[in-house]
């Protein structure tokens, strides 16, 4: 939609408005939602393809193996969305060598203990509030945007609300190559914890004709004081073995 056509939808439903009673409210609503159509007709349109179709996660109905890295300690898992909630997730590898049967009996008690289904992500994407899309850098192939998200989104904790997002876009194909995701400033959650820093990525695949964009690696970073002791943590993620089964 251009900004002509954005224009004139604004300018309609405001008349609306009027034959129908004077509400405060009901303008609100009407110039929030122009100030977010504003800021999409004026994204360029590998922008908003790439952000049309971003799932900052696996997507539903995916299968996949997932190797995890904690402070050298390596995982491997197996995640099968077709199966039931409690079989869903199986152990592969653990500490380097193929699990045992008592392996497998305890990572099944440890799950159980879990919520089911897949990792879930922190955000997702009409988190993002567009009118703070930014352009950082760009050349042919990709573009860097910042953005924050929507303040409605921020949980009760408020998080999202002191994490800024860099969106790396591929512009040819259209899609997020790649999200960092960063705290703004040291930040205290609850009394006891102050997070100093905390740095969250993930890389994406590029989209076919046989599947979506599908992550590939991701990373954690934390840094910050838990009951006044100093605490640090580094994680990374490996997504393989894809496969559609539903």
């Amino acid at each position: 939609m251009d900004r002509a056509s954005t224009v004139s939808l604004i300018f309609f439903n405001l008349c609306q408005i009027v034959r129908q009673g004077f509400s405060w409210l009901r303008i609100a609503v009407i110039v929030v939602s122009f100030s977010t159509l504003s800021a999409r007709a004026a994204m360029p349109a590998y922008l908003q393809a790439a952000l049309a179709n971003f799932i900052p996660e696996v997507p539903p109905h995916w299968a996949f193996s997932l190797t995890t890295v904690q402070e050298g300690r390596r995982t491997s898992e197996h995640f099968d969305p077709s199966k039931s909630p409690t079989e869903q997730w199986s152990l592969l590898e653990t500490e380097g060598r193929k699990a045992t049967p008592q392996d497998a009996e305890k990572y099944f008690r440890y799950k159980a203990s879990q919520i089911p289904g897949p990792i879930k992500a922190t955000f997702h994407k009409d988190d993002i509030e567009p009118g703070t899309l930014q352009l950082v850098r760009e050349n042919a192939d990709h573009a860097v945007y910042r953005c924050t998200f929507r303040e409605v989104s921020s949980n009760a904790d408020k998080m999202l609300g002191h994490l800024s997002l860099l969106l790396t876009i591929n512009k040819p194909l259209g899609y997020v190559e790649r999200y960092r995701m960063a705290l703004d400033a040291p930040y205290s959650p609850v009394f006891s914890v102050k997070m100093s820093e905390l740095v969250v990525t993930m890389d994406f695949s590029p989209p076919d004709a046989t599947h979506p964009s599908l992550p590939t690696r991701s990373s954690s970073h934390f840094s910050g004081t838990i009951f006044l002791i100093s605490k640090g943590e580094n994680i990374t993620y490996r997504y393989f073995d894809f496969a559609r089964v539903r």
